[in-house]
Parts: structure tokens; sequence; C-alpha cells
């Protein structure tokens, strides 16, 4: 790992040599990355660095002021910040509530975000069950919500995806951590993709029939997730 000075502050870079035409620059979870031809010398990597400073301390400034997807003091949940208290080296990866606080158990001799996230899936799919079956009156006078299979995935850039002829939705893990709102308003965005898989005027016409403010809500979770480093 090398170090350079920019704005008077020392950061750290990591080269990766490919077969590329041109140099690359990029900022992975608060260190810049140049990626390059094996051909460019350590002072001309030094120089690209130099020559994008100003854009790269705005870049990092932005990422230092972002919230960081794990914690291991508290769990957001829905909105609602938990204790978290954890152990590892069990001989189970486990989970339960109590009193306000989440006990983690980590097979792992060290704090396992993969389990965590894998938490997160599982609250996800619980909350999406339990929300269909609630909206189901209402939403099965225009869906067809049979044999309708929920998957979860980390996304960086989407909330939700829907794949309509296997009937896969597929939910942003990263939901689980805000108001159970957020996961309703998806949970009918991505249903509607089932029978409308397009953002025509006829998808916003069963979107706003249902969630009226849809527009301001998206934008309010764009907002939430743009707060986190994922």
């Amino acid at each position: 790992m090398n170090k350079i000075r920019l704005g008077n502050k020392d950061f750290y870079y990591q080269v990766f040599y490919k077969n590329n035409k041109n140099m690359y620059l990029r900022i992975k979870e608060g260190r810049l990355v140049v990626t390059c031809n094996k051909g460019v010398s350590e002072e001309q990597i030094r120089s690209f660095i130099y020559e994008n400073s100003t854009k790269l301390l705005r870049k990092l400034k932005i990422y230092e002021s972002k919230v960081p997807l794990y914690s291991e003091t508290t769990m957001l949940i829905y909105g609602i910040k938990y204790a978290m208290v954890y152990k590892i080296a069990c001989k189970n990866n486990n989970y339960s509530f109590y009193n306000n606080t989440v006990h983690l158990e980590f097979r792992k001799e060290l704090f396992d975000k993969t389990y965590v996230e894998k938490v997160y899936s599982e609250l996800v799919l619980k909350k999406a069950m339990e929300v269909l079956n609630n909206l189901r009156p209402l939403l099965e006078i225009s869906f067809d919500l049979n044999n309708i299979k929920f998957k979860t995935q980390l996304m960086k850039s989407r909330f939700g995806s829907c794949i309509p002829l296997k009937k896969i939705i597929k939910l942003n893990t990263m939901l689980g951590r805000f108001d159970e709102l957020y996961i309703r308003v998806i949970l009918i965005h991505e249903v509607i993709h089932l029978k409308v898989p397009n953002h025509s005027k006829e998808f916003y016409d069963y979107m706003h029939a249902f969630i009226p403010n849809y527009k301001q809500v998206k934008k309010e979770l764009n907002n939430l997730i743009r707060k986190y480093v994922i």
C-alpha cells in the first residue's frame, strides 16, 4: 500500500496493473485505487493522482460524511435503533431480540458482517410476506399474487427488481434499515411490474393510485440510502 499527501492529509492508494490503455482512478472504502498498464511508472501514477486531487478530495469528503453500513454497537431495523450485543466463536450463527437489544452469535472469531447481512435478508423477507398479506385484498383486484417468490440482495442503486415471467421479486436488504413505509412502497412498485414491466403511463397510474405521494417517498428513500457506504 502506497501513501500520498493531498490537502495536508495523507491518503493510501493501491495500484492494480492490467492491460488498460488508459489510467483509471476511483475511491474504494476510503482509499484511492489506481488501475493502469504495467508500463506506467510510479512517478506517472503519483502525477495522475495530483492532477485529480481537487475532485478526489471533494469525493473523499463526501465519503467520510457517510454512515458505515455496519456497526458493532447498534443495529438499525425498520427505522428503530437497537442496541447490539454479540459473541464470537459460537457453535452456530444465531440472533434474537430481547429488551430492545439484538443479540448476535457468530461462528467466526470476529464480527461477521456477512451474517449481519443475512439477518437483514431474513427480516426483509419476513416483512415482505407480512406486507403482501396485509395488502392482498387491495392488490389482488388488479394483480395475480399467487406463487410470488421473494428474494433479497444488497444493492447499491436499486431498491428492488422483478422478473414477471418467473414471478420473482427481489428486494434490497437496505430496506430492512428504514421505516416500514418504504418496503411497502417498493413492494407495490414491484408487484405492478408483474403486470406492467416498464415505467409507462399505465405503471404510474397504478403507482399513484396506491401511493399518491410516490415521487416524494422515493426521493426520501434515495436520500436515506445515499447516506450509507455500500
